[in-house]
C-alpha cells in the first residue's frame, strides 16, 4: 500500500483499505476510564464502564444496518446536519487551561470535529482584522453522525477503544469520500488525544498572514506600516479570545520564512516575488502575530522546528530573547532510543529533523520509515484516525506532526510538577527546563535535548490512567 492510499485510509477516503493498518490496542472496547466521571458507574459512559460494550454494540449494529448507502445514488438516504459550537462544549474534566491550535481546517475535517466537539471551546477564522467565532455545520450519515455524537463525551472516551465502530462505518460507507485530514487535521489528530483534560480553541490560519493588495503595488515605509498594523489589529483580536478561553498553550506547526512569503507573494499578488532583501522587509509585518504567540504572559508555545537558514530569511525561527514563552520542536525515529526518562543516554536514532542546534527539544516518535507501515515500537506516536474511532499511524514524520507530542509533554509538566501554581513566565521557564533538564553532556551540566516521553509514559494519557 502506498503512503498515500494509507493515509486516505487512515482519514475515511473511499479507497480498499487493510483492517489490520488501523491499530487498535490491546485493550480496544476496554481500556481504562481514568479520573473521568461516570468510570465507575452503571451508564457505560466510559470505557471499562457496565454498559459500555452494550453502547459499541448498539452503534456497530445501527451503522451496519444503514444499508441504503452502499447503492450509488445516496441522496435519499438518511442524512442529518450537526452543529459544532460553544453549545456542545462539555468535559466532565476539564483543568479549565485551554490549548489554541492554529492551522488549516478545512470543511473536509469536520466531520471529525463532531466526535470531539465536546472538546472544543470555539472554533475561529479570520476576517478583515478580527478573529470571528463560527459555528459549524456537518453534513453526515445520520447513524454514523449519531454514533459520533453518542462517544462525544462529556467523558473522555479514547478513540483506540472505539475500534470496531470504525470498521463498521469504513465497510458501510466506503463509497463517500467523508473525511479529508489535510496538514491541520493531522496535527489536530496528533494532539487531541494525548490531552484529554484540556479544552480545545481552534483557529484556521487562512488569511492571518495574508498581504494587504497595496504591498504588492510597492513595498515602502508606508505600506509596510499599513500591513504591520493589519497583523497588530488581528494579533489585538486573536489576544481577547486568547483571555475569554484562558488559552494557556499554542501548538503552532507553521513558520514564515522568506520562502514561506514568496509563495504567499504569489498567491496574493501574482507573478514573480519581490528579491530576498525585499521580502526580508515584508517579513516583519507579521511581528505582532508571533511576539502575541511567543511571548505573553503565561502562556507556552510549542513551534515546528526547521533547519535554519540566515536569521534575516528566518527571523521567527532563530532562539531569541524576544521569543522566551517558545519552545521549539523536532524529532528523532527510533525503535528504542536509549534514553532514560530525564533524557540521559546514548541517544540511538535513525534519523532526525532539524539538525542539531535548530530545536530546542528532539522527540522520539517511537517508529523507523521503511516499507508502510513502518516499524514501530511500543508504544509510538498515534494519530486518531477514521473520525476519531480508531488510531492508526503515520508513515512518515515531520516537526508539524511532532509537534503536538512536545506540547503535550509541556501539558503534563505543568500538572504532574506545577499543578498548585498558577500560569506565569517563571512558570513557563520552569516547564523549559523540565523539558530539558541540564544534566547532560560530557560535564553533566547541559540541557538533555533528546526526549522520549512515549516510552516512559510522561504524558497526561498515562499519568490520569486513560490508557
Amino acid at each position: 500500500m502506498t503512503k498515500l492510499i494509507y493515509l486516505m485510509c487512515l482519514a475515511g477516503f473511499a479507497v480498499a483499505c487493510d483492517p489490520s493498518l488501523v491499530e487498535p490496542s490491546a485493550d480496544a472496547g476496554g481500556g481504562k476510564g481514568g479520573a473521568s466521571d461516570g468510570g465507575g458507574g452503571g451508564d457505560g459512559r466510559s470505557p471499562g464502564a457496565p454498559g459500555f460494550e452494550q453502547r459499541i454494540d448498539e452503534a456497530v449494529n445501527s451503522i451496519q444496518s444503514d444499508t441504503c448507502f452502499a447503492q450509488d445514488d445516496t441522496s435519499q438516504c438518511q442524512w442529518a446536519d450537526y452543529e459544532v459550537g460553544p453549545a456542545q462544549f462539555n468535559m466532565a474534566r476539564s483543568t479549565g487551561e485551554a490549548i489554541l491550535v492554529i492551522d488549516d481546517f478545512g470543511a473536509g475535517l469536520f466531520p471529525e470535529f463532531v466526535r470531539y466537539r465536546n472538546r472544543m471551546l470555539g472554533f475561529y477564522g479570520v476576517n478583515g482584522d478580527q478573529v470571528e467565532a463560527q459555528v459549524l455545520s456537518v453534513h453526515l450519515p445520520k447513524r454514523l453522525g449519531d454514533a459520533l455524537v453518542s462517544f462525544a463525551g462529556p467523558e473522555f472516551i479514547p478513540a483506540n477503544a472505539l475500534t470496531r465502530v470504525a470498521l463498521a462505518a469504513g465497510t458501510t460507507y466506503r463509497k463517500l469520500n467523508l473525511l479529508y485530514y489535510g496538514h491541520g487535521g493531522v496535527v489536530f489528530a496528533h494532539l487531541v488525544e494525548l490531552v484529554p483534560e484540556q479544552p480545545l480553541v481552534l483557529l484556521d490560519m487562512a488569511h492571518i498572514f495574508d498581504l494587504p493588495p497595496a504591498l504588492c503595488q510597492s513595498i515602502d515605509d508606508q505600506t509596510l506600516a499599513l500591513a504591520t498594523a493589519h497583523h497588530a489589529a488581528i494579533a489585538a483580536s486573536l489576544k481577547q479570545v486568547m483571555a475569554e478561553h484562558n488559552v494557556r498553550f499554542i501548538n503552532a506547526s507553521f513558520g514564515s520564512t522568506a520562502l514561506t512569503l514568496a509563495t504567499e507573494w504569489s498567491r496574493t499578488c501574482g507573478g514573480a516575488a519581490p528579491s530576498n532583501e525585499l521580502l526580508d522587509q515584508v517579513l516583519h509585518v507579521y511581528d505582532p502575530i508571533y511576539d502575541l504567540l511567543f511571548n505573553t504572559e503565561g502562556v507556552i508555545a510549542a513551534h515546528a522546528a526547521a533547519n535554519l537558514g540566515s536569521p534575516v530569511d528566518y527571523p521567527f525561527d532563530q532562539v531569541s530573547a524576544r521569543y522566551p514563552n517558545r519552545v521549539r520542536v523536532g524529532f528523532i525515529s527510533s525503535l528504542n532510543s536509549g534514553l532514560d526518562d530525564l533524557g540521559r543516554g546514548t541517544v540511538h536514532k535513525a534519523d532526525q529533523f532539524p539538525v542539531d542546534g535548530d530545536a530546542d527539544v528532539y522527540l522520539n516518535w517511537g517508529c523507523e520509515v521503511g516499507e508502510v507501515p513502518p516499524a514501530c515500537a511500543e508504544p509510538h506516536y498515534r494519530i486518531a484516525a477514521a473520525f476519531g474511532l480508531a488510531t492508526g499511524t503515520v508513515p512518515f514524520m515531520s516537526t508539524s506532526y511532532v509537534n503536538p507530542l512536545g506540547l503535550a509533554r509541556l501539558v503534563d509538566l505543568r500538572y504532574a510538577n506545577h499543578g498548585a501554581e498558577p500560569m506565569s513566565d517563571a512558570l513557563v521557564q520552569a516547564l523549559k527546563q523540565d523539558l530539558t533538564p541540564s544534566l547532560c553532556g560530557d560535564g553533566g551540566g547541559q540541557p538533555c535535548v533528546y526526549q522520549d516521553p512515549l516510552a516512559h509514559h510522561q504524558l497526561e494519557l498515562y499519568r490520569l490512567g486513560y490508557e
